[in-house]
């Protein structure tokens, strides 16, 4: 199906093929900080970086599926700009999969050291008391270090 388009549709569509090469390359931007910030370790501040990556992310799609629609269209887009936008669609899909497996690697850490942390706490709770048999406290208790409660000088 050949579709004619007016000079100015075709100034529009190519508007849009640059505007989501800003996308894609703002949202591998995201993508790149996000994973400096993981792999920095400590506590990694991202939820504004998580914010805007879903708002990025939404453009996109809505854009990828608006054009899916009208494939015939999208062939009147400037060529130039057309083959940018694949590069830069090429470079987000690299930066997606590495971010992909930088949160799953630090999920994977976060969920070890809750089961460190839960496998303390249940044996803390399975000693037994800091207490003798005849009922009086011990002082020399049985926690370990540092499940130990603090003691106020």
């Amino acid at each position: 199906m050949k579709v004619n388009l007016t000079p100015e549709m075709i100034a529009q569509l190519d508007g849009s093929v640059m505007r989501m090469i800003g996308v894609a390359t703002e949202l591998t931007a995201v993508a790149e900080e996000e994973n400096r910030r993981i792999e920095a370790g400590g506590k990694a501040e991202i939820e504004d970086l998580l914010l805007r990556k879903r708002e990025l992310v939404g453009e996109y799609e809505k854009w990828i599926k608006a054009m899916a629609q009208q494939q015939q269209v999208l062939m009147h887009a400037n060529p130039t700009l057309f083959s940018e936008l694949l590069d830069c669609n090429r470079t987000l899909s690299k930066a997606l999969a590495e971010n992909k497996e930088v949160l799953k690697k630090a999920m994977t850490v976060n969920k070890r050291r809750v089961e460190v942390i839960m496998q303390a706490i249940r044996a803390e709770s399975a000693a037994p008391t800091a207490y003798a048999k005849n009922g009086r406290f011990t002082a020399h208790s049985i926690y370990s270090t540092s499940l130990r409660p603090a003691r106020e000088i």
